[in-house]
């Protein structure tokens, strides 16, 4: 999310009685349409259940595990206070999925979300933050949304070997891809590779703009990608995105976006020298993916079933009217009008 202007955005993503929380998504990325990781997150307000709100990006890191940011599932417009969505209110779209306003359309919905009690809001005044503090969030759905292969996850020891050889990961989402700044029907998500730096050279951007925006705190809990001055960069509409890596068809998934310093933000602002990506890394979260993993052994998704009639089931009965007699067979079976049971 592009820090400063979170205020005006929250007005201005969606013109509904409800707040969207909007950060980054990818400009001119490349289509990430049928991804089988990424999804879009919605929501649904109790005074009119049959709509549905696009919200923020997401990572499916199982068939009924997502990961996204803990913020995206709070109520923005409650804030100070901390008003976390229910689960019954919080639904995921198919992966790749274009992004849509039709209720019919979604049918995977949470039955838990797990966040910190330590998680705040980040405050864009003077002496206030750059970054949310322990953003992050597992949200377990009711029933699998495709039969996908866990991914693994992120260690220290792997990023710290990525970040020795110079390697690229990936994010994508959905969102603003341009400075419409509209979410419209139909919006398809958008991904783009980044290099990975060293933690070093990303905080040099964030204490630069500490400075220049007069912020007192960043969590530090991070890592970094730099982002070139040319092709795809990150800009507002759509955080919860997450990076991964992907090598021979098997996906690691990195971290939560934490959002960007530095970037023309989709034409409204402009580059600053050395702009980076920044991403909490998931081996920080894993006591929140074990609750979450662990809900979802307890509670194991069984698939109705459909109720069937075998034909030996059947009965059949004999009804007769003066010397006519009828066969007849079925479930339930009865005489015609005008017909008795022999």
């Amino acid at each position: 999310m592009r820090f400063k202007l979170i205020s005006i955005l929250l007005t201005t993503v969606l013109t509904f009685t409800v707040s969207v929380i909007p950060t980054t998504a990818i400009e001119n990325g490349e289509s990430a349409l049928n991804d089988p990781r990424i999804v879009s997150m919605y929501f649904t307000i109790d005074s009119e259940p049959d709509k549905i709100w696009p919200s923020c990006s997401a990572w499916l890191y199982s068939s009924r595990i997502v990961f996204t940011a803990a913020h995206c599932l709070h109520d923005g417009s409650e804030k100070p206070k901390k008003v976390l969505r229910t689960p019954s209110n919080t639904f995921v779209g198919k992966p790749g999925a274009l992004k849509t306003f039709k209720r019919s359309e979604i049918s995977a919905k949470a039955t838990k979300i797990f966040v910190y009690d330590t998680f705040d809001f980040y405050y864009a005044t003077a002496g206030g933050s750059l970054s949310f503090k322990d953003d992050f969030a597992a949200v377990v759905l009711e029933k699998p949304l495709v039969n996908i292969e866990t991914a693994k996850l992120l260690s220290k020891e792997m990023l710290s070997e990525l970040i020795d050889r110079n390697a690229f990961i990936e994010t994508g989402g959905y969102g603003f891809q341009d400075n419409s700044r509209q979410v419209l029907e139909g919006d398809e998500p958008k991904k783009a590779k980044f290099q990975l730096i060293a933690f070093e050279s990303g905080m040099r951007t964030i204490k630069e703009f500490k400075q220049k925006w007069m912020r007192n705190y960043f969590q530090e809990d991070a890592a970094f990608v730099r982002i070139p001055k040319t092709g795809a960069a990150p800009c507002d509409g759509d955080s919860g995105s997450g990076y991964f890596y992907s090598e021979n068809g098997k996906f690691t998934y990195m971290g939560v976006s934490m959002g960007m310093m530095g970037t023309p933000n989709c034409g409204i602002d402009t580059w600053n020298d050395n702009p980076v990506g920044i991403f909490r890394p998931i081996f920080y979260d894993l006591g929140l993916v074990k609750l979450a993993e662990k809900y979802v052994e307890d509670n194991p998704y069984v698939e109705p079933k459909i109720a069937t009639t075998p034909a030996n089931n059947k009965l059949t009965i004999y009804c007769v009217k003066g010397k006519t007699t009828k066969k007849i067979s079925g479930i339930n079976p009865k005489c015609p009008v005008g017909y008795s049971k022999k």
